[in-house]
């Protein structure tokens, strides 16, 4: 009796979640460059000298073997290495409260199929792990010195890989060009799906509460983002500019993405009270 090889499949992943499973192993769930979104059972991973445990640690960008069984709903991790660590080298609260909000994020984009008649496209999996393997490359580096950017830009990405990202060129209403520094009196508009010249801004008619006003250097924000290469070179921006670009792209997801709701780990950057 011939014992045929167990297929298995090595490929780079992005680990996004874990959970304990029996005493000492784990369940995690991977977005892979190659496979998609799998989840793997690694087998006494939680003992301290395992060799699988740090590939089951959230943030971390791995490159893995595991099986590959289409029979399966838990592939089982072989072997694998660290490629990146966000938090390997001075973390802090806010690296990772932006990490594990990401994850958050990254793990609702699952693909999906559109439903019929509808224009949207479902997500590439291998241009979804790009964009999250430079994210993650961007929140690694010694020299990031602002991970609120690089968050926004990875908002941004998820927005575009949905066919959603807000258009700048023109007026969402009335296709006007719209100014590529120092917009004065623009409004950014949730339901139009961009931004809105003044005059369009201001009319009525519009959908009551999807309407917000857009300062200058929120502008000039939204125009990096939205650039090639933007997640590298974050501008200097103050708390109240932070905030504002914050606002609007977590408005603009909760209009658009259903489902959507704001990362808890984000909440451990609240101001608390007294």
């Amino acid at each position: 009796m011939s014992v045929l090889p167990q297929p298995s499949a090595s490929t780079d992943a992005l680990v996004l979640r874990s959970w304990p499973c029996g005493e000492t192993s784990a369940v995690a769930s991977y977005l892979t460059r190659d496979h998609g979104y799998v989840k793997v059972i690694a087998k006494a991973a939680r003992r301290p000298r395992s060799r699988l445990r740090p590939l089951v640690e959230p943030g971390r960008l791995i490159g893995v073997e595991f099986g590959l069984d289409p029979r399966r709903q838990l592939q089982y991790l072989r072997t694998g290495s660290v490629h990146l660590d966000p938090l390997a080298d001075r973390p802090s609260l806010e690296r990772s409260a932006f990490l594990l909000g990401a994850l958050e994020l990254v793990d609702r984009c699952r693909p999906f199929a559109p439903q019929a008649g509808s224009p949207q496209e479902p997500v590439d999996c291998a241009e979804l792990f790009n964009v999250c393997e430079e994210f993650v490359a961007v929140l690694s580096s010694p020299d990031c010195s602002a991970p609120d950017f690089a968050f926004f830009g990875l908002e941004w990405d998820l927005l575009r890989l949905h066919g959603l990202a807000p258009d700048l060129g023109v007026c969402a209403a009335c296709g006007a060009d719209m100014p590529e520094s120092c917009g004065e009196g623009l409004w950014f508009a949730l339901a139009e799906g961009g931004v809105l010249c003044a005059s369009c801004g201001t009319d009525a008619t519009g959908a009551p509460g999807a309407r917000r006003r857009l300062g200058a250097e929120a502008w000039e924000a939204l125009r990096i983002l939205a650039g090639p290469g933007s997640v590298q070179e974050p501008p200097g921006w103050s708390r109240a500019l932070r905030r504002e670009v914050g606002a609007l792209l977590h408005g603009f997801l909760g209009y658009h993405m259903p489902g959507y709701r704001l990362p808890a780990a984000l909440d451990l950057l609240r101001p608390r009270k007294d």
